[in-house]
């Protein structure tokens, strides 16, 4: 599927520049709100995403679950009868970008917007959206996001920083039985925040890390860092790593000083090119955070959605090899969740969606289950956080987007 075709099925034969092209008067009409509006016009998403740029391939897969939705909402019928187009402007993954970025689609008319990508763009980009009244799902695991009095147009549907280390602290201490826990931490403000929130869950269990190390984001080599973590005494490591290079080194370091404790780490270690970097026997210990309802045991295998769910996003080439990193961005629920309001509602003013989605309670997505205050932004309950095997992406039972439940959980 070309880019071109995914733009006409996703809005309904109907783009930006086609709008545009039609004439300054005739766009105008069409593209500014107000009581004029029929209900067959399209319903606008402002698309932010790097088309251009270092991140392009990287970001890329990270919306495919939204394009998913709107193609499945869309052969549906729609939002109360109107079709979903989405309206894509580049940030170039930046944050210095997302002002403006934001600030064009709310000239065009735009109420909801899908990305960006990452908690510095996030924030960025909610400077001037919130004031704007703009409906957001941001695609981050900051914390600091889902701060509903902060902003309270922000919506995030995934795994936050601080579920990700109550997840792993707890799994190391009261599945595994590990209380000498080392940390190996990129300087990102996604470590800085992994990392923080780590050392406060262990500090509620009466623990401190035996070695917690910073390494630069650019750094060549990784091994000095995992000796010393090593030499603190640690029976297992979280991983607050954020790049599969890092991850790689940090991995083909611990072979060559023949230690192999139990690893935890972001859901990225899921991703399928980790095992062009080190070999299988290098994973068999390491546990990626995930979604409940993409994992599979012995008596647990994965819903018809989310099966169904995985055959289409195979569909998009900048998938391949990257289908468990897919449903990390959760634009398929975000969605979905202000489907639901609207509907409810009967309504796209946003306030109403917004007042709706508050009272969100036990909404049942493809990723679990949601629930929302007008405090709290995150919805997604911890109990549908897991950690899953990272070796058994070879598993054939994997199919792509599938992993194996770590024991215990």
């Amino acid at each position: 599927m070309t880019r071109s075709d995914r733009r006409s099925v996703q809005s309904g034969d109907l783009d930006r520049r086609a709008l545009l092209a039609g004439g300054a008067t005739s766009a105008a009409s069409f593209l500014i709100a107000g009581p004029g509006r029929t209900q067959t016009e399209p319903f606008r998403i402002g698309w932010v995403r790097p088309t251009t740029g270092r991140l392009v391939s990287s970001f890329a897969p990270l919306y495919v679950s939204g394009l998913v939705a709107v193609k499945e909402i869309n052969a549906a019928g729609g939002i109360l009868g109107r079709q979903i187009m989405t309206i894509e402007e580049d940030d170039e993954g930046s944050p210095s970008k997302e002002p403006a970025v934001v600030k064009k689609l709310q000239e065009a008319g735009v109420k909801m917007i899908c990305g960006p990508t990452g908690s510095s763009q996030v924030l960025s980009s909610l400077a001037t959206s919130t004031p704007a009244k703009i409906l957001q799902g941001g695609i981050a695991n900051g914390v600091e996001n889902s701060d509903g009095e902060k902003y309270p147009y922000h919506y995030q549907c995934g795994f936050t920083t601080v579920q990700e280390a109550r997840r792993f602290v707890e799994y190391l201490v009261k599945s595994l039985g590990k209380s000498k826990i080392g940390i190996l931490q990129e300087n990102t403000g996604f470590g800085e925040q992994g990392g923080q929130a780590t050392l406060e869950i262990m500090k509620e269990l009466g623990l401190q890390p035996t070695s917690h190390q910073v390494y630069p984001i650019a750094a060549p080599d990784l091994k000095a860092y995992v000796t010393n973590v090593k030499n603190s005494g640690a029976e297992a490591v979280i991983f607050w790593v954020g790049t599969l290079p890092a991850a790689g080194m940090a991995l083909r370091a611990m072979g060559e000083l023949n230690w192999a404790p139990p690893i935890v780490g972001h859901s990225y270690l899921l991703a399928d090119s980790l095992f062009d970097l080190v070999p299988i026997d290098a994973l068999r210990n390491v546990n990626a955070v995930y979604y409940r309802s993409f994992t599979y045991t012995d008596r647990d295998s994965p819903g018809e959605r989310q099966r169904e769910f995985a055959r289409k996003i195979q569909e998009y080439p900048e998938t391949k090899r990257l289908e468990a990193i897919v449903p990390q961005a959760t634009l398929y629920d975000f969605i979905y969740l202000a489907k639901a309001a609207i509907e409810a509602e009967k309504s796209f003013d946003v306030d109403a969606i917004k007042r709706q989605l508050d009272q969100t309670t036990g909404h049942k997505g493809l990723m679990g289950t949601f629930s929302f205050t007008a405090k709290n932004h995150a919805g997604l309950a911890l109990d549908d956080i897991v950690l899953a095997a990272v070796a058994s992406g070879r598993d054939q039972r994997a199919h792509g987007s599938f992993r194996e439940r770590a024991p215990g959980m």
